[in-house]
């Protein structure tokens, strides 16, 4: 859907208008279908956003590890002066929204905005409750990584953001094609060094491993969503096998000429994307038909265009 909230959005007599990103006519997106092109993005945020709150609370404040973006400079308000994260959070934000949102397109922006009000509501409400507490740092430092990085590879993946140095690595994501986690972790670590102002050292290792461990979790939910198995076939049979990928399978495929180096013959290659479980039907299904055959097999990290992700989707 090209508008959705990407566009900017106006009420207008039971319907939604929308003004397209780049001129031409407005084109109005009924409440209904802006619901259900939304709602797997609300359902993913709320959940993320509500893992990197709990990450905060319970796996980090707990043993005063350090942090980084805007959460650490809300660490090192708690443990200095007392002050809980949710007012730090919601300030600093408010404050980078406005550059945000100029940045980055409405839709984005107004996600923001919402994970910004929910994380305020959760943290008071997660804060409430008593957690237990693992004696060794290091596991916590790990667990607080792959939680909070789930949550943060959600929003990621949503094209949503919990604000502060997120919006930074979204729009380096967006405008120079690099990894979300890399560019989270080296923002990130300008705030981690700071904190030693309020914590040791120790802290600050442990929150670099968090940190580190974030990030890589970061990237692999972002990636592993979208994770496809290229499938190069070079059989004596091409029309069997494309027929089966067409029919048993609902694809297409593009068959390329070829020529065997050591035969000489002629051949034909058969080139198929499919999510794994249709690679493993092709497999089968070939060893059936043709013994003899020669399948590759390649791990595709995304695939964009008709019958997978729409260009609507990607960053």
């Amino acid at each position: 859907m090209d508008c959705q909230i990407r566009a900017a959005c106006r009420k207008r007599r039971g319907g939604v208008s929308c003004l397209p990103e780049e001129g031409g006519m407005p084109k109005k997106l009924n409440v209904a279908e802006l619901w259900r092109a939304e709602r797997d993005t609300l359902l993913g945020v709320t959940v993320g956003t509500l893992l990197t709150c709990f990450a905060v609370v319970a796996l980090t404040m707990p043993y005063r590890f350090a942090g980084g973006g805007v959460i650490g400079i809300a660490l090192i308000a708690e443990y200095a002066w007392g002050v809980s994260p949710a007012w730090v959070v919601g300030i600093v934000n408010a404050i980078l929204l406005i550059w945000g949102w100029k940045a980055l397109s409405p839709r984005f922006a107004l996600w923001t905005i919402y994970v910004t009000a929910l994380s305020a509501a959760a943290i008071p409400v997660m804060e409430m409750f008593e957690y237990p507490v693992l004696e060794n740092t290091i596991l916590a430092a790990v667990l607080a990584g792959m939680v909070g990085g789930v949550g943060f590879g959600m929003l990621f993946r949503a094209d949503a953001s919990s604000g502060g140095t997120d919006i930074i690595a979204m729009v380096a994501r967006k405008r120079r094609g690099v990894d979300i986690g890399a560019v989270s972790f080296y923002l990130n670590a300008s705030v981690l060094v700071f904190s030693i102002v309020v914590v040791d050292v120790e802290r600050i290792l442990m929150g670099a491993l968090l940190l580190y461990v974030e990030s890589l979790m970061i990237d692999r939910v972002v990636k592993s969503f979208n994770r496809r198995t290229q499938v190069t076939v070079i059989s004596g049979k091409p029309g069997e096998i494309a027929e089966f990928v067409v029919r048993e399978l609902d694809r297409t495929a593009t068959v390329m000429p070829g020529v065997g180096a050591y035969s000489g013959k002629d051949l034909r290659l058969l080139i198929v994307v499919l999510n794994r479980r249709q690679s493993v039907a092709l497999k089968n299904f070939v060893r059936r038909v043709d013994p003899g055959a020669f399948l590759i097999f390649a791990d595709v990290s995304e695939v964009v265009g008709e019958g997978f992700k729409g260009w609507d989707k990607t960053a």
